[in-house]
């Protein structure tokens, strides 16, 4: 097996309160893989990056210290510290969750547990797991059709992705997708689902009735994240190594344009209200704002530490922004684009999702294998 490093790099850390160690020089998010059976193999060594900057912490005496940027990197601008909102719940679920995902009808969330290969659904009403779903191996990412009552998981491991009846909590069918399959995204309207296929550089289109793939689009250079814009007919794509978004119009699956980002993006999220999008550049520590209707980036908002996952709250104007490797999200204003506050969270936060009904925030801790609960903006 034969592993080579992207040329993007998160950048040389400083150890914060470490005498023995000044910095420590990290690869890039992403590794490119020779055999597409390696797709989880490279998470893997990913999150053994993230646990071994834990240990040189932990030798040093520092381990609740945050891990900041040396003079040589792209440093983030200092965020105010938030009193409110707070972390109200932590909820265990499955080893090593890389997502969750909300179906407000129902009053549950789901996690993708890319450690126990399995899917954990909690009631959000008690907070607790009330199921543990089976599905492939290395689970990264998952959506609910909200309307079918589907929930869709990328299995990066054996290259499919496990369609749940939501009803149930069984699997209904596993199709099969490109290479690597990682960021999904789902169209109630259409009942399609979307696909971003790491490792074959293409998105799969999947038609809901059907369960098969109708088509295949071709992205970017290690697409790992995918969203809808209903509004404009289009998908965005986040690609990795090139440092860019592929705009796709969905009518003829072609690529539209191309935007260029900061570095290593790794999310995308639209607000279907003001037709913006949202980008997290975890090598830069940035999120670009895009206007969907021109494709040009209005603005670029420094956040904190590896930002990962974010999510849009239109009815509170907020966006939040989970950021890896200062263990905390941002509290984004969408109106003024600047961040107003922090909240910290568990180790190695991944994901978030917003309840659009409660306002509550979902975040994916995946170092401690928990949900972490916070009380948003109320309705």
């Amino acid at each position: 097996m034969q592993i080579t490093l992207g040329q993007a790099s998160l950048g040389a850390y400083a150890i914060a309160g470490c005498p023995h160690l000044t910095s420590l020089a990290l690869p890039p998010h992403y590794l490119f893989v020779s055999s597409r059976v390696d797709v989880g193999l490279a998470r893997k060594l990913e999150l053994a990056l993230l646990i071994l900057v834990a240990g040189f912490l932990i030798a040093c005496g520092t381990e609740e210290e945050a891990v900041s940027p040396s003079p040589s990197s792209s440093a983030a601008s200092p965020q105010t510290p938030a009193a409110s909102p707070t972390v109200v719940a932590t909820i265990s679920v499955g080893s090593k969750p890389w997502d969750v995902a909300l179906n407000p009808s129902t009053n549950r969330a789901y996690t993708a547990n890319e450690g126990s290969n399995d899917v954990s659904v909690i009631d959000t009403e008690t907070n607790g797991v009330v199921a543990t779903i089976a599905v492939g191996q290395g689970p990264s990412s998952l959506e609910v059709n909200v309307e079918a009552n589907r929930i869709y998981v990328t299995n990066a491991w054996t290259d499919d992705v496990s369609v749940i009846d939501g009803a149930t909590n069984t699997m209904r069918a596993s199709i099969p997708v490109g290479q690597g399959p990682w960021g999904v995204a789902v169209d109630p309207t259409t009942n399609r689902i979307y696909v971003a296929n790491s490792w074959s550089n293409d998105v799969s289109v999947i038609d809901g009735a059907s369960e098969s793939v109708v088509a295949t689009v071709a992205a970017g250079q290690h697409p790992s994240s995918v969203a809808v814009n209903s509004r404009a007919n289009q998908l965005y794509v986040t690609n990795e190594q090139s440092n860019d978004i592929s705009v796709i119009d969905i009518d003829s699956g072609s690529v539209a344009a191309t935007i260029a980002v900061g570095e290593s993006p790794q999310f995308v999220a639209v607000n279907p209200e003001t037709n913006l999008v949202y980008v997290a550049n975890a090598g830069s520590n940035t999120i670009s704002v895009i206007d969907g209707e021109s494709n040009a980036v209005l603005a670029t908002v420094p956040v904190g530490q590896g930002p990962r996952g974010l999510a849009v709250d239109p009815g509170a104007n907020r966006a939040y922004v989970v950021n890896t490797w200062s263990n905390d999200v941002s509290l984004i204003d969408i109106a003024t684009n600047t961040v107003v506050g922090v909240v910290p969270v568990g180790r190695a936060p991944w994901s978030v999702t917003v309840s659009s009904v409660s306002g509550r925030i979902y975040v994916a801790d995946t170092w401690d294998s928990t949900i972490s609960l916070i009380d948003g903006v109320s309705r």
